[in-house]
């Protein structure tokens, strides 16, 4: 098993089958999983044989019962995803892919923030026009165990797990949006693939179903470091649990408008 209590902060660890084991006083969180069927319209080959049939598992509202009344008032649900190391054919295992809906009387879609518990992820992003027509832009960023990164608004996401171990990952995400699949499902996936270069590494080649694919922007997260959920060195959860301050621009993203936009710039 691989202790997950240091990155984390919470009595958790990863068992051979990929599952999360839960010590007390956490209470358990039975997962969702994702399966190959459910994936087949976003991969890059759904023909491909899948190294297992759950591709990856969601994990939602976990918390110590001690914290539920914070994060009630807070609105915001911290999630763990657990994406086992493999490929479908040559693509990297990944993330289904979704938008999230835009917050009312504004111009913004809610963001997120996610931490890396365990393995080497690949955070891929992409920006459409407002009808989901014409791409705009696509920045991608690589973080490993302990590192942070902060999903600016209407930005499409997937996480692929870039590396040769499982990779764990932790958000926390606002209670008041809609994760919006069909944008990504349409285009059988994000507008790009995230492929075995077969040097031990990865490229990333583009998903035809799109009309046109800027260059892949790589970017750090050394912008992202003007909220202070980054800027702590303990775990995204304790943080966030001590000061639900930090999580604000969670449901609030038009009072971080600045921030926000800096991320990418």
């Amino acid at each position: 098993m691989i202790d997950l209590s240091v990155t984390s902060g919470l009595p958790i660890k990863i068992g051979p089958d990929n599952r999360l084991k839960f010590n007390q006083p956490l209470p358990d969180v039975e997962p969702q999983a994702r399966t190959f069927e459910e994936m087949k319209s976003v991969l890059k080959d759904p023909d491909a044989k899948p190294p297992f049939d759950e591709l990856y598992y969601m994990y939602r509202h976990v918390n110590f019962k001690e914290h539920q009344k914070v994060i009630e008032q807070a609105e915001v649900s911290y999630d763990i995803t657990v994406i086992p190391a493999g490929k479908i054919g040559d693509e990297y295992n990944k993330t289904v892919g979704h938008y999230h809906s835009v917050k009312s009387g504004t111009q913004f879609a809610y963001p997120e923030v996610y931490e890396v518990l365990h393995g080497k992820a690949l955070f891929l992003l992409q920006k459409m026009d407002p009808t989901f027509e014409d791409l705009i832009t696509v920045i991608a960023m690589e973080a490993s165990a302990g590192e942070k990164v902060v999903y600016p608004p209407n930005y499409g996401h997937i996480i692929v797990n870039i590396g040769d171990e499982v990779l764990v990952t932790s958000n926390w995400v606002g209670e008041k949006f809609e994760r919006m699949y069909k944008p990504v499902n349409d285009r059988h996936g994000m507008s790009y693939y995230v492929i075995d270069d077969g040097k031990g590494g990865y490229k990333m080649v583009p998903n035809k179903h799109y009309g046109k694919h800027p260059a892949v922007r790589i970017i750090d997260n050394k912008f992202m470091h003007r909220f202070e959920i980054m800027g702590s060195h303990k775990p995204m959860y304790l943080t966030g649990v001590n000061n639900p301050k930090s999580l604000e621009f969670l449901n609030f993203p038009e009072k971080y408008a600045v921030e926000l936009s800096s991320i990418t710039s």
